[in-house]
């Protein structure tokens, strides 16, 4: 990795601290802003991805210390909860929202002009989606595991069984 200008090293120093200073609900801005920068200073876009989308404070850190020439600090994570540990209410709330918000994007997504039978348009039918960040991965990990949920890839999540199929 080659070293960014210091112009860039100090933009990046200030906004580290501004994440770090920011609640959790007014942080993205600065989240979207760090990786704007950090791209400018050619690191690895595949690898910063994953960072910026977790908001991986302490990895974020250590791709700043990698910049600025010092020495990195091996992270030690602490392991994911399992089922047994996260409350079911939470589960059964986290479901219902996402049900929710499954539903309101179809019901976006069809009231657009050109979807329908009248209009001759194609049917667009939302089948998954990303799950919202107002649960952790741990929890939308759990429902997939209790059946509730499916993985589709690339972070998106779709119902097992809506029961939203008509069948005439």
């Amino acid at each position: 990795m080659q070293q960014p200008s210091p112009q860039l090293l100090d933009e990046i120093k200030a906004k580290l601290l501004a994440i770090e200073s920011a609640d959790a609900a007014t942080a993205g801005p600065h989240w979207g802003a760090m990786h704007k920068l950090l791209l400018k200073a050619k690191v690895d876009g595949s690898s910063l991805l994953p960072i910026v989308g977790r908001r991986d404070f302490a990895e974020l850190k250590n791709v700043v210390a990698k910049l600025r020439g010092e020495e990195v600090v091996a992270i030690v994570r602490e392991p994911e909860p399992v089922i047994a540990e996260i409350d079911p209410s939470i589960l059964q709330s986290a479901l219902k929202m996402f049900r929710r918000r499954m539903k309101f994007s179809r019901l976006d997504a069809e009231s657009k002009l050109g979807v329908g039978p009248m209009s001759g348009g194609a049917n667009h039918r939302i089948e998954s989606m990303i799950p919202p960040k107002e649960f952790p991965l741990a929890v939308w990990d759990a429902l997939v595991l209790a059946g509730k949920l499916r993985r589709e890839g690339q972070g998106f999540y779709s119902l097992v069984d809506d029961g939203t199929q008509v069948h005439w």
